[in-house]
């Protein structure tokens, strides 16, 4: 459901404050999109409760017999609500949920994913799950068509078992990837829209451009380890392919934002220290990797 009044217009000013009130002329730009429908699934049972005991009142008093029997009742259908819970649920793809961090390291020269993003960021309605989903299946594809450029990686998966576990890990991991922006240029959550009129300076040397994509979905997810852009693509295959009904958020986030902006190496080691590359084991030996060299060499990361 779409944010309070009062919130919606807290979040648009401070996205605009973030905009609007930066002095670094030369910091890489960044763009967020995505939506979360944490809430809109919660179905309360006090309404059908409060309208059969009104509809009660003034009737006479019930037997003994008739509280056990409505007892007995309750009880054998909060039994049948665990079976189906316990077996039937998580057979239909709906189990426990799980937060999906899949990060991607390119280089500069991959400016159609940047208009592929932004263009993205302007046309989805990211208040439906549909829209959501045709976010997260544009973004990977867009990733996908750009494998040459990419030159290292980072995936997690975290299972949570409560909604609310997963609805807060979603968010610190949302909140940590944009504080490693300094400027927002392009927001689209939620259908809360705001863009930046301020270009970046034009930057003739391009270094490297960084994409990640958080999911939170309503079963355990599962991606390959990622060693190579054979399974990066495998990655990003799997998350395109998540169905609508199955996700509860989708935030796509990338710096640098405009074309004409830059994102340096110092900047790329500083902020994205998880990152490794990818190497090809017939040209590099394991022994070459350098920590300082996050794309010399290889380190395989549990996904």
């Amino acid at each position: 459901m779409a944010l309070k009044i009062p919130a919606a217009m807290a979040v648009l000013l401070l996205i605009m404050v973030l905009i609007s009130g930066s002095n670094f002329a030369s910091a890489a730009s960044g763009g967020q999109s995505g939506g979360r429908l944490f809430r809109s699934g919660r179905v309360s049972s006090s309404s059908s409760y409060s309208s059969r005991s009104s509809g009660s009142s003034g009737s006479r008093p019930q037997s003994k017999v008739e509280v056990e029997v409505e007892l007995m009742t309750a009880v054998l259908f909060i039994v049948a609500l665990a079976i189906v819970y316990i077996g039937v649920y998580p057979c239909m793809g709906f189990g426990n949920p799980s937060v999906v961090k899949l990060q991607v390291g390119l280089m500069g020269k991959a400016q159609s994913l940047q208009k592929d993003l932004n263009q993205l960021t302007e046309t989805t309605d990211m208040s439906t799950a549909e829209g959501l989903s045709r976010l997260l299946a544009g973004a990977s594809s867009s990733l996908r068509r750009n494998l040459d450029h990419c030159i290292s990686s980072y995936s997690s998966v975290t299972p949570k078992s409560y909604m609310e576990d997963a609805e807060q890990c979603f968010k610190r991991l949302s909140m940590e990837e944009a504080a490693k922006f300094d400027e927002v240029t392009l927001y689209n959550v939620n259908n809360c829209f705001v863009k930046s009129t301020n270009q970046s300076p034009n930057e003739v040397h391009k270094e490297y451009i960084v994409v990640t994509l958080l999911v939170c979905a309503r079963e355990v997810q599962k991606l390959p380890t990622i060693n190579g852009l054979d399974d990066l693509k495998k990655a990003l295959q799997s998350l395109g392919s998540i169905t609508s009904n199955k996700i509860l958020a989708v935030e796509v986030l990338w710096t640098p934002q405009q074309e004409n902006d830059t994102l340096t190496e110092k900047e790329l080691l500083k902020n994205y220290p998880q990152l490794r590359g990818f190497y090809d084991p017939g040209s590099l030996q394991e022994s070459s990797y350098d920590e300082s060299q996050p794309f010399l060499g290889a380190t395989v990361v549990e996904g």
